[in-house]
C-alpha cells in the first residue's frame, strides 16, 4: 500500500523517547525554478531560526540538507530530527504538495513534540484510486495515491495452447485487429463467441479476489481502462458495491505493458477532475443541509455533531486553544469555554486533525474553484452533520 512505510515511520517517531524533535516540512518540487538546493536549504534555515533553534543546530541540519538532499526525489520533503542528529534524522519524500507549505514560503519548522498531524491527515483522509486495465485476456490493477502509482496485481487468462494459439497469433499479426482471427467465415464467429465466454469466465472468477484486494488497499474509487467490449463484460460481472466505486473510464493506453510509472500521466488529470467535482458537490450539500463559518463549524465539530469538515487548501487561520484542548475563534470565547485555563494562539491546521480524530469526522480540503467558493460563500470553513 502506497504510504504504508511512511505511516510506520511516523508511528516510530511518535513512539520514540527522543524529545524534543525538529519537524521540518519543505517544498522541494524540482519543477519549481525557485527550488534550487541552495534556495530550499536557506528557507529551511530561516524556518528553523524562526522556531527558536540555536545557530549551531541550524547549521548542522543545513549541512546535512546540502550534502544529502541536493538531488530531490519528490515534491515535498519531511524531516524529523532530534537534538543529536546521529540518534534521530528521518526523512521522507512525498510526490504531492502539502497545504501547510502554501503560506510559509515553502518551509515550516516546529520544535518540541513531533508535528505529524498534517502528514497523518494526508495519509488517512485522501482518497485512494484503483486503475483497472481490462482486455479480453488480461486484467491489471494499479493503485494511485498521493501522486504515486504502483501495480497491485496483473492477471492473464491461462488457456490450452493448442486451442488459443491461433488467437494469440492473430492478436500479434500486423494490420489485424485485436481479437479477430486471420481468417473468415463461421469459424471466426464461433471462435469469437468462445473467446468472449472465456473472458467472461475470467472476470467472474477473478472479481471476488480483486474485490478483496481493493478492500485491503482501502481503495475508494475505481477508474476503468480498456476496450468498450471488454469493459462492458467486466462491469456486468462486477458486484453492485464495486460498480458504485467506478467514477470514470479511460481509453486504453497505446502500450498496455507499460510500467506503473508510465500510467500516472494518463490518470493524474482524470483524478484531479474527479476530486474537483466531488469538492463542488460537497459544497452543494452544505448549502442544502450543512453549516458554515469558522465559529459554527468548530463548535459543532467539538460537540461531535459533524461527520465531515470542509476547509480551504490553504488554512492560515489562527485560533485559540485552552490548556484542556478546547478551541475557539477568539481568546474571550476560549476563556468562556474553559474558565481559569491558560489560552494560547495556535494555527488552525495544527489542531484541526486532532479535533477531527476525537470526533470521528473526516477532513476535506478544497482546491481551485471549490476553495474559492468555500471562502467567498461559506466563510472559509463548513461541515456536514451526522445523518
Amino acid at each position: 500500500m502506497i504510504g504504508q512505510n511512511l505511516k510506520l515511520a511516523l508511528s516510530e517517531v511518535i513512539a520514540s523517547d527522543v524529545f524534543p524533535v525538529l519537524s521540518l516540512y519543505l517544498d522541494v518540487n524540482p519543477a519549481n525554478p525557485n527550488n534550487t538546493p541552495k534556495a530550499f536549504v536557506l528557507r529551511a534555515a530561516e524556518a528553523m531560526r524562526n522556531a527558536g533553534l540555536e545557530k549551531e543546530y541550524v547549521a548542522a541540519v543545513s549541512d546535512r540538507l546540502s550534502k544529502h538532499f541536493a538531488i530531490t526525489e519528490g515534491r515535498s520533503l519531511v524531516i524529523f530530527a532530534g537534538e543529536d542528529l546521529d540518534e534521530l534524522f528521518d526523512h521522507n519524500y512525498l510526490q504531492t504538495r502539502l497545504p501547510l507549505l502554501e503560506r510559509t514560503d515553502g518551509a515550516l519548522a516546529h520544535w518540541g513534540e513531533p508535528f505529524v498531524a498534517p502528514l497523518l491527515y494526508v495519509l488517512d483522509q485522501r482518497e485512494r484510486y484503483a486503475v483497472v486495465y481490462v482486455s479480453e485476456d488480461r486484467v491489471s490493477v494499479f493503485e494511485a495515491f498521493l501522486g504515486q502509482i504502483a501495480e497491485v496485481s496483473d492477471h492473464e487468462r491461462m488457456v490450452d495452447t493448442d486451442t488459443w494459439q491461433p488467437y494469440r497469433h492473430a492478436r500479434r499479426s500486423p494490420g489485424i485487429g485485436a481479437g479477430v482471427a486471420a481468417r473468415g467465415g463461421a469459424d471466426v464467429d464461433r471462435f469469437t463467441d468462445r473467446m468472449r465466454e472465456a473472458s467472461a469466465r475470467l472476470y467472474r472468477s477473478l472479481l471476488p479476489e480483486l474485490e478483496k484486494a481493493l478492500e485491503a488497499e482501502d481503495v475508494d474509487k475505481i477508474i476503468l481502462s480498456g476496450s468498450s467490449s471488454a469493459l462492458s463484460a467486466f462491469q456486468e460481472a462486477m458486484s453492485d458495491g464495486l460498480r458504485r466505486q467506478v467514477v470514470r473510464e479511460l481509453p486504453p493506453p497505446a502500450n498496455p505493458d507499460a510500467s506503473a510509472h508510465e500510467w500516472l500521466p494518463l490518470v493524474k488529470d482524470l483524478i484531479d477532475e474527479v476530486e474537483a467535482e466531488r469538492e463542488l458537490e460537497l459544497l452543494d450539500r452544505v448549502r442544502e443541509t450543512g453549516v458554515w463559518g469558522v465559529q459554527e463549524t468548530l463548535t459543532l465539530l467539538q460537540e461531535h455533531r459533524l461527520r465531515t469538515v470542509i476547509v480551504p487548501w490553504v488554512v492560515d487561520k489562527l485560533v485559540f486553544r485552552a490548556e484542556s484542548g478546547r478551541v475557539a475563534v477568539t481568546a474571550a470565547e476560549a476563556n468562556v469555554l474553559a474558565p481559569d485555563e491558560p489560552v494560547s494562539e495556535v494555527a488552525l491546521l495544527a489542531v484541526l486533525p486532532e479535533l477531527a480524530k476525537r470526533s470521528g469526522a473526516v477532513i476535506e480540503f478544497t482546491d481551485g474553484e471549490a476553495e474559492r467558493r468555500l471562502i467567498e460563500e461559506f466563510g472559509g470553513m463548513a461541515g456536514l452533520k451526522h445523518a
